[in-house]
């Protein structure tokens, strides 16, 4: 027990730590942070929880659980970027536990701490940790239902030279059926994912119990190797009648059920209240258009997550080949053999083929199935720590010379890059230097096969390149996002409610937030001038430079270029412009600049 306190006060401190240092020192980043905060506020001032509203109009993006988590920081904090965030601290910090918990019993007390430090370290789950974003919140309540599962069908057995007693999931235990509560309970689990993204939070889930569930298969009778071996295992687990009993032992009725019971009542009542709008843009566009056609101009190849994984999965993506070996020796070896592999390798085969299926790619879309890479990772690591013999000279110096030169990439390729896209923060390099530092320290330590230590300069390697970059290199880059200053140079202007602002051929969500009103789009240069033309003096105006050519000749010559600052991230700049006559140098008459402009 004193163990496990311990251990689950380093998971806690490194967690929050790493996760909520500098969490509200950066404005939102466009595009879905500021979509999800916005909609959150909308929600939250109309007093409105059913129907998810942003710029005015229906959302149909995503279920409300995040916003309410969202409205529920905002009741506590206000309506901050620190609010909008912290939901996903929360569920970051309880996915890294609740893989803890789950590593415990399906490898050893070691491998579920290893298991947690490596999701609670990686790239990628750090960024969704810190953001204001459904991801985090997704990932535990998917994860939750494979906990439930294992701990309701463990046994406790004794550990070797130990007085105590740990859940442990073996062979056995993997063919036992759950009680009905338990399917129950792990259902209503992905009842709440419903809730947070929609249909695949029971869909995919119940997938990965499906796949796993077949791949438990036993023959009545040996059968022969190669592929003819393979071939035998795969029709008798796909046998079409061994299927439909897996599926039907996995309780459908109560599955469908638990999910009508939690999420049911809000499609009701969303569906009612937009006269089935909402439902119509969620599932037809959202769900169904994405997976078919590229949106946001987001696609990639087949093997796009295979790459996504390497770099999201850093630095722990150095294992990735040593953990795929001692994978393959576990299943040739019957000794060795754990229906826990079986179980990550349906987890992780079904969320990533599925959304390689998929024609829209984002990275962040495969995360729900990292704590399964993080699992079969700490195996490795817990063998590897218990006989160092087992990695390779050659691969173990590959491996921290990977990370020495991610480091040396970043600390000579950011500054090129910052000079290009953020003037004047060439010292963002620095990021790279505990990367380059600490692999040299991870070397000297597996080189005296000290592997524990090794792997704990290694977390604090992690550990200290994700707070630099996220609560000191961001907060430099964030000084160039232009969308808040453009915001609050319309309010200095016009500090009254009844401003009227527009876009031109240009659109970020941040806009909305920050100005927190209705941002009118335009698309036609006639209907932008129109806009401006009427009430000039409390109308403003956001565009680019290069579109600012199309409006310029037919705009009175009265209205003034109120700011103008780089596109961040991007090429050109973007304008305000104002009908309001200019009070000072800041803001220029229209006329005195469509000669440069032409």
């Amino acid at each position: 027990m004193r163990q496990q306190l311990r251990q689950a006060g380093v998971l806690i401190a490194l967690a929050t730590l790493v996760y909520l240092t500098g969490l509200g020192n950066t404005r939102l980043w466009d595009d879905d942070e500021t979509f999800y905060a916005q909609t959150a506020r909308e929600m939250f001032e109309r007093g409105d929880y059913i129907v998810p509203w942003f710029n005015n109009a229906l959302f149909a993006h995503k279920p409300p659980f995040m916003f309410w988590m969202m409205i529920g920081a905002y009741h506590l904090f206000g309506v901050t970027e620190f609010a909008a965030r912290l939901p996903s601290v929360f569920f970051g910090v309880a996915n890294v536990l609740l893989l803890w918990r789950l590593g415990r019993i399906l490898y050893s007390p070691r491998a579920g701490f290893w298991a947690a430090i490596g999701l609670a370290t990686s790239l990628n789950y750090i960024v969704v940790a810190r953001a204001a974003a459904c991801d985090a919140e997704l990932i535990f309540f998917t994860m939750f239902p494979i906990y439930l599962l294992v701990r309701g069908t463990a046994t406790r057995r004794q550990n070797p030279g130990q007085n105590e007693s740990e859940l442990s999931w073996q062979a056995d235990d993997a063919l036992r059926q759950p009680s009905w509560k338990t399917h129950a309970l792990m259902y209503g689990s992905m009842g709440m994912a419903v809730l947070v993204k929609g249909p695949i939070g029971v869909a995919l889930p119940t997938c990965v119990l499906v796949l796993f569930r077949l791949s438990q298969v036993r023959l009545s009778s040996p059968s022969p190797g190669g592929w003819r071996g393979a071939w035998s295992y795969l029709t008798a687990a796909l046998a079409p009648r061994r299927v439909a009993s897996t599926i039907w032992k996995l309780r459908p009725l109560t599955a469908l059920a638990a999910v009508l019971l939690i999420a049911g009542p809000w499609f009701v009542a969303v569906g009612y209240q937009t006269g089935g709008e909402f439902l119509e843009g969620f599932v037809g566009i959202h769900h169904f258009h994405r997976f078919t056609s590229t949106m946001d101009n987001h696609g990639g190849p087949i093997y796009f997550y295979l790459i996504a994984l390497c770099i999201g999965f850093f630095p722990w993506c150095i294992f990735l080949s040593p953990c795929c070996i001692d994978l393959v020796g576990r299943f040739k070896d019957a000794s060795r053999a754990r229906p826990a592999d079986a179980l990550c390798l349906s987890w992780i085969a079904v969320w990533v083929g599925f959304f390689s299926l998929a024609t829209t790619k984002f990275p962040h879309y495969i995360l729900p199935a990292y704590p399964a890479l993080a699992l079969l990772t700490a195996c490795f690591l817990d063998h590897w720590i218990a006989d160092a013999g087992i990695y390779g000279k050659g691969a173990r110096r590959t491996a921290w010379v990977t990370v020495a030169l991610s480091g040396m990439l970043l600390a000579f390729g950011v500054p090129y890059v910052a000079e290009v896209y953020l003037p004047g923060e060439s010292r963002l390099g620095f990021i790279g230097i505990p990367l380059i530092c600490g692999a040299g320290l991870c070397a000297w330590f597996s080189e005296r096969r000290q592997i524990s230590r090794a792997l704990a300069s290694l977390t604090a390697t992690g550990a200290l390149f994700s707070i630099l970059l996220f609560a000191v290199a961001a907060v430099n880059a964030d000084r160039h996002q232009n969308t808040a200053p453009l915001a609050a140079a319309i309010h200095a202007r016009h500090p009254s409610r009844d401003v009227r602002i527009a876009t031109f051929q240009y659109f970020r969500p941040g806009l909305v937030f920050y100005c927190n009103r209705q941002i009118h789009q335009f698309w036609d240069s006639r209907a932008a001038v129109e806009f401006l033309k009427d009430s000039p003096e409390r109308s403003f105006l956001v565009t680019t430079e290069a579109d600012y050519k199309e409006l310029a000749r037919d705009l009175p010559a009265d209205f003034t270029i109120l700011e103008r600052s780089p596109w961040f991230l991007r090429t050109g700049k973007t304008l305000v412009l104002s009908g309001i006559p200019p009070r000072d140098e800041t803001a220029s008459p229209v006329h005195m600049t469509r000669a440069d402009d032409q």
